[in-house]
């Protein structure tokens, strides 16, 4: 994982230093700026994860400084020291994307706890990126493997490059190679290939599976199944070999050709992380693909072989040709575009799109796409019902041993709810969560507009403040979902008497 950060940026030196000193807990790295100006060239520079700022500096307040970086960066994670009174530096904030408030003076717990969500925040989102990006990583290494061994007549001259990039898209220590003696009994099996970055691991030239006590192993292997688990997990012959390997992690996948046991494929790793089911069946298919590749390495069984990736994926997978038409979708893509095979295969993916993204956005995408072979980014697409859904989607191209483009790899998931959740927390800061009404925020950046609108062009405003009386004996007699219920009836009954227009606030509430 890559290091956090965090900016501070206030023109009181004593703050700084209190905060410099509570937050080192929370940070490999930690940026000092005294004004907005500061912030502003600390942010390009170093692209901190969190921003902790003033608002009332010298030269650039924190509100323009937050509004410049917002311009850049949507996700960054921003915490202002604000006065809570100051309702209209309090929306603008919240309209300018800011996450968190924080007062002065802080008090030490309130503050910490904000800083914790923050950090929980960012590490939750990291590591839901890296995983991603590993699957992703993982699967485009297969599909190049299936392309390189099929093109190369001998498929062990392509062996050495396609372990190595299997090994640092599964973000592994080690990966290893090895074919059994084939006189019957495969009692033995020999060194094919081994990459290993501890310089101080050694691996074996020949594994005895009775000598070294990996009979187990080799049962499960024959029968299909794989090994995957921690030095922890294993007595001390099997804890003995993992140390030779210096790894604490290890998945072993076997190797089948023409339905025969062949050898196996082994992953290891220094941490005692293990792989996610997802990554174990895509790495599962790296293991049939080189089965297919001995057998026959211009074979296109192999390609068949992969293709067992796109249906256990869990994200949406669509794989086009070289002008962009598709031919094969797997069956989550299926489920959430609502496309089946036949209406879809051959089309342009551009039968998803919602309208939303103007022709220079997909023109940036594709002069990417031929520039760099990737692409990754957020997108409204429409489903085949005419819903409207928010996709992230990464785009790979594969290409022949010439350079030239033979297909186009998208990876994609629906995280419409999350958009939605976050659309919905930003409606809680300005409405009643009981009525749906305005809240005082709202309504007071309303009536502050309305009054300025009206000296401006001599007009006048209306404003009414209706109590309900004797609303206390409800809730004491029947209780407040009862009192509740009467709040939402007064509340719908407004709406329908004023216009659209106008501004109906619950005053009272929360």
């Amino acid at each position: 994982m890559e290091e956090l950060g965090i900016l501070i940026v206030d023109d009181d030196r004593t703050t700084i230093s209190i905060l410099h000193h509570m937050l080192k807990p929370y940070a490999d790295r930690i940026y000092l700026a005294s004004d907005g100006v500061e912030g502003l060239a600390s942010y390009a520079e170093h692209h901190p994860d969190i921003i902790l700022s003033d608002i009332n500096m010298p030269r650039m307040d924190g509100l323009q400084m937050v509004e410049a970086i917002r311009n850049e960066d949507e996700s960054v994670k921003i915490a202002l020291f604000t006065d809570f009174e100051k309702r209209d530096i309090l929306l603008r904030a919240i309209k300018l994307g800011v996450n968190q408030f924080l007062s002065k003076p802080f008090e030490s717990k309130s503050f910490t706890k904000t800083i914790q969500q923050l950090h929980h925040d960012i590490i939750e989102k990291r590591e839901a990126r890296f995983k991603l990006q590993r699957q992703e990583d993982i699967l485009h290494a297969i599909n190049e493997m299936s392309h390189s061994f099929l093109q190369q007549p001998d498929w062990m001259v392509a062996l050495h490059k396609e372990m190595k990039n299997l090994k640092n898209a599964a973000r592994a220590s080690c990966i290893f190679v090895y074919e059994n003696q084939h006189d019957g009994t495969c009692s033995s099996a020999q060194k094919l290939f081994y990459i290993n970055d501890n310089e101080q691991a050694r691996g074996k030239e020949k594994i005895h599976y009775r000598k070294h006590h990996l009979m187990r192993w080799k049962n499960k292997l024959q029968k299909n199944q794989l090994i995957h688990g921690r030095k922890s997990d294993y007595d001390k012959s099997k804890t003995k070999l993992l140390n030779l390997f210096k790894i604490n992690a290890l998945l072993i996948l076997p190797i089948f050709v023409q339905e025969q046991w062949w050898g196996f494929l082994g992953i290891g790793n220094g941490h005692t992380e293990l792989l996610e089911e997802s990554n174990v069946e895509m790495l599962g298919t790296a293991a049939s693909i080189i089965g297919s590749a001995i057998n026959n390495s211009r074979n296109r069984k192999s390609l068949e072989m992969s293709s067992a990736v796109f249906k256990h994926t869990m994200d949406g997978v669509v794989v086009t040709d070289a002008q962009n038409h598709i031919i094969q979708m797997n069956d989550a893509a299926l489920q959430i575009t609502g496309y089946d095979q036949k209406s879809i295969l051959g089309k342009n993916p551009k039968i998803l799109k919602s309208g939303k993204h103007d022709k220079q956005f997909y023109q940036k995408m594709w002069d990417q796409l031929h520039d760099e072979g990737c692409w990754q980014g957020e997108i409204t697409n429409r489903k085949k019902n005419g819903e409207i859904y928010i996709e992230w989607l990464s785009i790979n191209t594969v290409k022949d041993s010439q350079g030239n483009i033979e297909n186009f790899i998208a990876v994609f998931s629906d995280v419409t709810h999350q958009r939605k959740d976050a659309q919905q927390q930003a409606f809680l800061a300005t409405h009643d969560p009981l009525t749906g009404l305005s809240n005082r925020i709202l309504f007071n950046d309303r009536l502050e507009h309305a009054i300025e609108h009206a000296k401006r062009f001599e007009k006048h405003i209306g404003l009414i403040f209706c109590d309900l009386d004797n609303f206390k004996p409800i809730n004491d007699t029947y209780g407040h979902t009862v009192g509740d219920e009467i709040l939402k009836r007064i509340g719908s009954h407004l709406k329908e008497l004023l216009r659209k227009e106008d501004t109906i606030c619950r005053f009272g509430g929360r």
